[in-house]
């Protein structure tokens, strides 16, 4: 893995930050202050930037925003022929058609990391909503707990992320497997493998909620962080200064092996969709291939609404519990909008 560059991290979060309020614009103090440092240490990087067109500033009120430069940028991006391309379109398409948001996933987008995805488009039936800090965040969506916006990068975790790895080899998938940590059953391989083969029987993927799995482990991750941030806090602890902390994740362990053997991995990766049954899908997703048969993009339905998203009606109606029937309609529409990249593309497509 690469070394991080602070300095172009801070560049990144600056892009960021204004596009967060692409009207109002930021002060040099605010930007100095979001990014952690010294006016005098980010403003040559503002001048800088300023001098190229990549940033605005107001004469008057004396604040930045996007300039003009970038404009040219984002329309060289967006021409450059590859699958993503051919793609947004078949996602706004797709949420248009199905009352449901699409987001189009870049597939090994990041040197040395090919199993992440990136964010490469998101198609909504209905006006975006706001970003947690209460600014518009253009094409961004609430997915569960987390808020997805255009280029952010996700690191799927069993089962997020089955379609990437259902035609792959064995080190792509264990590389997979591995993100469930400590946590890893010890026949995930196992318990999951016939989901993977529905998968490239069908073309096409479901993954089912288990969200008292993901707030369990959520809860163990926070109780392990403030443990260890205790013990750094003093220079000499007594034995047991970690004692009621560790205890309650120890208990928390417990208490998720007990929910992991009710509740099967498995289970969020269903082999066969009985039209009869009824499911709770968080996404519904399906390839697009590249000409040597890789994945190349993810065409994404997302399911799953927060709260939030239920009390405004967001989605068109459509609700987390749907028939198996419809769970097949949908998986259906989104294989052959992939597939049609994929031929678009000159891509080869796999079977099972």
């Amino acid at each position: 893995m690469s070394r991080p560059s602070p300095q172009t991290e801070r560049l990144l979060d600056l892009f960021d930050l204004l596009a967060s309020r692409p009207t109002d614009g930021f002060t040099l103090a605010e930007i100095a202050r979001a990014a952690g440092v010294s006016k005098a240490t980010v403003h040559p990087m503002i001048v800088a930037l300023a001098r190229r067109g990549w940033l605005l500033r107001h004469p008057e009120l004396r604040t930045y925003r996007l300039g003009p430069a970038l404009i040219a940028a984002g329309r060289a991006a967006a021409q450059g022929g590859t699958a993503i391309d051919a793609a947004r379109p078949v996602a706004r398409e797709l949420a248009a058609a199905t009352g449901i948001p699409c987001v189009a996933l870049v597939a090994g987008g990041i040197p040395g990391e090919d199993d992440d995805l990136l964010v490469g488009e998101i198609g909504l039936p209905y006006a975006p909503v706001s970003a947690p800090s209460g600014d518009t965040a253009p094409g961004g969506i609430r997915h569960g707990a987390y808020w997805l916006r255009l280029g952010d990068r996700i690191q799927p975790r069993p089962p997020l992320g089955a379609v990437c790895v259902a035609w792959a080899d064995d080190a792509a998938a264990e590389a997979w497997f591995a993100r469930l940590g400590p946590d890893r059953p010890a026949d995930a391989l196992a318990r999951l493998a016939p989901g993977l083969a529905g998968i490239r029987s069908r073309g096409w993927a479901v993954e089912i909620e288990d969200h008292l799995y993901e707030r369990l482990s959520s809860l163990v991750a926070d109780l392990e962080g403030e443990e260890q941030a205790g013990v750094a806090a003093r220079t000499r602890p007594p034995a047991t200064a970690a004692a009621p902390t560790h205890t309650h994740t120890a208990a928390l362990r417990r208490l998720m092996a007990d929910v992991g053997r009710a509740f099967n991995l498995a289970d969020t990766l269903p082999a066969t969709v009985d039209p009869d049954a009824q499911y709770r899908p968080t996404s519904i997703n399906a390839p697009v291939f590249d000409a040597g048969g890789s994945v190349s993009v993810v065409l994404c339905l997302i399911i799953g609404r927060s709260g939030r998203d239920a009390r405004e009606g967001r989605g068109s109606g459509v609700t987390g519990l749907l028939s198996g029937a419809r769970v097949i309609e949908l998986g259906e529409q989104v294989r052959a909008a992939a597939d049609a990249v994929t031929a678009a593309t000159h891509g080869r497509r796999r079977d099972g």
